[in-house]
């Protein structure tokens, strides 16, 4: 899925599929460098968006189940790196394009949580008074100013609003990547 009407989409989340060339012929530390040190992992069809002309619906006759959308089924990794939009050192998580790292789904705050990345490599979140929160293993995170941040680690489940993402390091993903791809 290409165009802009995948990036309005997956907002700054990238196809893995796209990482498959990096993925094979750099090392961790290239992979790391060129695309960030930790990702939240997405099945794109997990975003709460209208549906629209993108997406086609499977109904199986004779039986009372809601429809499937098929048309976004990917996995969509979000870099939690800094961008040119980054104020200081935290990663901004949203829904709205002044974010770090922007996740279109209603769910998710125009401005829902933060990562960091502390000096030994480590990356925390924290949630940023979010209206729906955010969530490390099923456990709430704390708010800004309300508790410390907590640390991730590769597989991690990380709630952002209703949306569900697997946290994985660069080493984990490129090596998600590269099986995938067999």
């Amino acid at each position: 899925m290409g165009g802009p009407q995948a990036k309005e989409m997956h907002g700054t989340g990238i196809p893995i599929r796209s990482l498959r060339e990096d993925a094979r012929s750099l090392s961790t530390a290239e992979f790391e460098d060129r695309h960030g040190s930790g990702f939240l992992l997405l099945s794109a069809a997990d975003l709460h968006q209208p549906t629209g002309p993108m997406s086609t619906e499977v109904n199986i006759v004779g039986i009372d189940a809601p429809a499937e959308r098929t048309a976004s089924l990917s996995l969509v990794a979000y870099s939690l790196r800094r961008t040119e939009r980054s104020v200081g050192h935290l990663v901004t998580i949203g829904r709205t394009g002044n974010n770090d790292v922007v996740v279109n789904d209603i769910s998710i705050s125009r401005f829902h949580a933060f990562a960091k990345q502390g000096p030994e490599g480590k990356i925390y979140i924290q949630d940023a008074n979010s209206t729906n929160g955010t969530g490390v293993n099923g456990i709430p995170v704390c708010s800004q100013g309300h508790g410390p941040a907590s640390d991730l680690k590769s597989g991690d489940n990380v709630r952002l609003g209703q949306v569900e993402f697997t946290f994985l390091d660069a080493k984990a993903l490129q090596s998600f990547v590269r099986d995938t791809d067999r």
